[in-house]
């Protein structure tokens, strides 16, 4: 009947691993058993009691590390980094621009190779920040549509009277949709549910199915720009998603649509943003990032009532700091009493 995802013991009855199969000339459940050990097994269950899922996932590459020969054969001076040596196409990894070949030196802006050369553990905290920009993009949502900051200015100026002209924008029946539907976007959707009619993502690491069950309607990117009233892009920066956000894009929103950038500035393409708000081609936007940072005081940008301007900074409260600082103190103490590191990035 075997035993598979049961308890290995070893003589002394301690448990040791967790059986996968069992190999029987006999068919019975008398043989070789193969088993993975606890050492394993316990990353993944920690994983499991934190989040509720396992954290890293299949990106559809194999890597290898750069000998001195091989290195040589790719011009390189010294043997560093890693080396792709395939890439899966329709791969999470391949799709976001990793191909054979190329070779990984540098994580985040943080040389990989230099700080295991020097046992220095790189890890990152990305669970503090989930709730906290999900929170910031509700903040411009909100501020966006019932006019806040122009109608603060009404009463400062004087201007009271002047109020029944700008008149703000209902949710209930109005859809959002979302560009890059990660962890980030996942919380996202899950917060905004209350308060619109529909929700809609682009994602193409994400199937039909997934999205549904985190509360979105898959859509391309094209659909996305027509049937949407706000938009909040909260995608990686990469090569894909570099000026992705264009004239082409601008010009399939709704006149009366907004648009909100909670991701990095080089996914828009800003001097597409300013002909889009000039001419009135939609009808305003949010941004925490540009391109430049930070944003030069003569930015056209700067010229419009319509678009709210945060210095990349908008998700930063006494919560957001104190998850962050708790989440890379937690790997520390994990490292000195030799627990799995769960946001180590150079393994």
């Amino acid at each position: 009947k075997g035993n598979s995802g049961g308890p290995l013991f070893d003589m002394d009855g301690k448990v040791v691993g967790i059986n996968t199969a069992i190999f029987s000339q006999s068919g019975g459940s008398v043989g070789i058993g193969f088993a993975v050990s606890s050492n394993l097994a316990k990353q993944v269950t920690d994983q499991l009691k934190t989040f509720g899922r396992t954290k890293r996932g299949w990106l559809g590459v194999l890597i290898q590390e750069i000998s001195k020969e091989i290195a040589e054969s790719l011009g390189m001076e010294t043997a560093k980094g890693a080396l792709v040596s395939a890439a899966t196409e329709d791969g999470p990894a391949y799709k976001a621009g990793v191909k054979t070949g190329d070779v990984i030196l540098k994580f985040n802006g943080i040389d990989i190779s230099a700080m295991k050369e020097k046992n220095i553990i790189v890890t990152n905290t990305p669970n503090a920040v989930r709730r906290p920009v999900a929170i910031a993009a509700l903040t411009m949502i909100f501020a966006l549509s019932s006019r806040l900051l122009i109608k603060n200015d009404l009463v400062r100026s004087g201007k009271w009277n002047d109020r029944t002209n700008f008149m703000g924008k209902g949710l209930t029946k109005k859809t959002l949709g979302i560009i890059g539907a990660g962890s980030i976007g996942k919380e996202t959707i899950k917060l905004s549910q209350p308060f619109f009619n529909n929700i809609i993502a682009f994602d193409p690491f994400l199937s039909k199915t997934q999205l549904h069950d985190n509360g979105a309607l898959k859509v391309e990117l094209t659909e996305l720009a027509q049937k949407s009233d706000f938009i909040v892009i909260l995608c990686n920066l990469n090569e894909e998603t570099k000026g992705m956000i264009n004239k082409s894009f601008f010009s399939k929103m709704k006149k009366s649509a907004y648009i909100i950038n909670l991701s990095r500035g080089p996914v828009i393409n800003e001097k597409d943003l300013e002909v889009a708000l000039e001419n009135k081609s939609i009808f305003g936007a949010g941004l925490d990032v540009t391109s430049q940072e930070p944003l030069a005081l003569d930015s056209q940008l700067m010229s419009y009532e319509n678009v709210i301007l945060t210095p990349h900074s908008l998700c930063w409260t006494d919560e957001c700091f104190h998850n962050i600082a708790s989440e890379a103190i937690e790997s520390i103490i994990n490292f000195f009493d030799q627990k799995p590191i769960i946001n180590q990035v150079n393994r």
